[in-house]
């Protein structure tokens, strides 16, 4: 099973004791209003995806765990495109603000270049989440732009952001 530890974090694989916690998450529409999740809208849809993605997947998908409390406070996952991955990762909101995407997502980096050999890694934010690219910067990516922008079912038009690192750039950065 790959684990992570970080100073205040454990990144592991999910477990069926998570399905509560991550249920709250993907179907609370703050958390998920720019993720590939928010299609997702009952328990019945939720609890198909946890058993078919979120378990299943022990290599590219991770819970985030607040070591003081042992609370799964979010995910972290990867998407393989090319010879790269995508980042996705969502925080439950007593969460925010505190650090840990950025904390958990430098293990991820480290983990995503030398465990699954990716070349690249990039992560993409909705413009009208900023706080998102800043963590992104926080792990080191730099910001490549508009990616190109879609629209809510609300009407609102949202302008995706592009976030990347090269392995290349990455380890540099660590040698330093």
């Amino acid at each position: 099973m790959t684990q992570f530890e970080t100073e205040r974090l454990v990144i592991r694989p999910m477990q069926p004791t998570d399905h509560d916690a991550l249920q709250a998450m993907i179907l609370d529409p703050q958390v998920v209003a720019y993720l590939r999740y928010r299609t997702i809208q009952t328990p019945e849809q939720f609890t198909e995806i946890f058993k078919t993605h979120f378990l299943a997947d022990q290599t590219t998908v991770f819970g985030i765990e607040r070591k003081s409390d042992r609370q799964l406070v979010g995910f972290y996952e990867f998407h393989s495109e090319d010879n790269g991955g995508v980042l996705t990762y969502a925080l439950s909101p007593s969460a925010w603000g505190h650090g840990y995407v950025a904390e958990a997502g430098r293990a991820l980096m480290a983990y995503g270049f030398e465990t699954l050999a990716y070349d690249q890694i990039e992560a993409h934010y909705a413009s009208a989440n900023p706080r998102s690219g800043r963590v992104m910067a926080k792990m080191g990516m730099h910001d490549f732009g508009e990616m190109h922008t879609f629209t809510l079912d609300n009407g609102e038009l949202i302008h995706v952001m592009r976030y990347a690192l090269s392995k290349k750039d990455w380890l540099v950065a660590k040698s330093a």
